[in-house]
């Protein structure tokens, strides 16, 4: 008697099906998961790749775009022929000052139109050039709008970002650190299967996103020459048989292929 996968029915399709061959079919529904890899190793085209599935199941999919501006998200994926119009986006780039809404992204509102939770308590707000950000205001945007839409599929581009630019607003890192916490229990407590970008931490450092996400897929880069190599590997998938290879990828004009 061959063995049956009693989660078969609530797998998401990554849009990548190489990669959801790794992953024993595909992600578990409803789990938060962590996407790590260095600068240029693929992340964020993973996590649109995933939105971009979503949209062609017909679900409401969002986006909170920490790392670029909706607008140069469009840009860098013309070259695809992605039709990201349907996504739901929750502007948290601090060089986004004012709401705008384009004519490819439908986007619910920008972060300058929310408070800091330092704003909440009156404390002193230092000129700044830009929007500060923090985890709170982050938090409290997503639970308005996640209250009222049923999102099947949410992106969150970076973690470390927002934890960068966060940090500038306390001086107390376990206090950030209990913030990433309950932002990542949210997340995992919502509903949504929810992928989640991130640099690679410090070797020994354990980080909020590894003790929380249900699992971690890794993307590498290296140069041999002037050939790029690209391999993705499965770090850990709780719950679920998975492949512990690393496995090469390949970015093409149709998005990430994994053989």
């Amino acid at each position: 008697m061959s063995w049956v996968d009693p989660l078969a029915e609530h797998r998401v399709a990554t849009g990548i099906p190489g990669l959801d061959r790794m992953l024993g079919g595909g992600l578990i529904e409803g789990r938060p998961y962590l996407v790590t890899g260095g600068t240029g190793s693929g992340k964020s085209l993973l996590g649109l790749t995933f939105l971009l599935e979503g949209l062609r199941r017909g679900e409401d999919v969002l986006l909170v775009a920490v790392d670029e501006p909706p607008s140069e998200i469009l840009e860098n994926v013309a070259a695809f022929g992605w039709d990201l119009s349907a996504v739901k986006t929750l502007d948290a780039n601090p060089g986004t000052r004012a709401f705008k809404r384009t004519a490819a992204v439908q986007e619910i509102r920008t972060m300058t139109d929310l408070k800091t939770m330092r704003d909440l308590t009156q404390e002193a707000k230092r000129p700044t050039d830009v929007e500060d950000i923090s985890i709170q205001s982050i938090q409290l945007k997503l639970r308005q709008q996640m209250s009222g839409i049923p999102f099947r599929r949410v992106l969150v581009d970076s973690m470390t970002s927002i934890r960068r630019f966060a940090v500038k607003s306390s001086t107390d890192p376990q206090a950030e650190r209990t913030e990433v916490q309950s932002l990542l229990r949210f997340l995992s407590e919502s509903g949504p299967t929810t992928l989640i970008t991130a640099s690679p931490p410090d070797p020994g450092v354990l980080t909020p996103e590894e003790i929380l996400t249900r699992g971690e897929i890794l993307l590498t880069r290296k140069w041999i020459g002037d050939r790029s190599i690209r391999q993705v590997k499965i770090v850990r998938m709780r719950g679920a048989a998975h492949d512990p290879e690393r496995r090469p990828f390949a970015i093409t004009p149709q998005g990430i292929v994994l053989g």
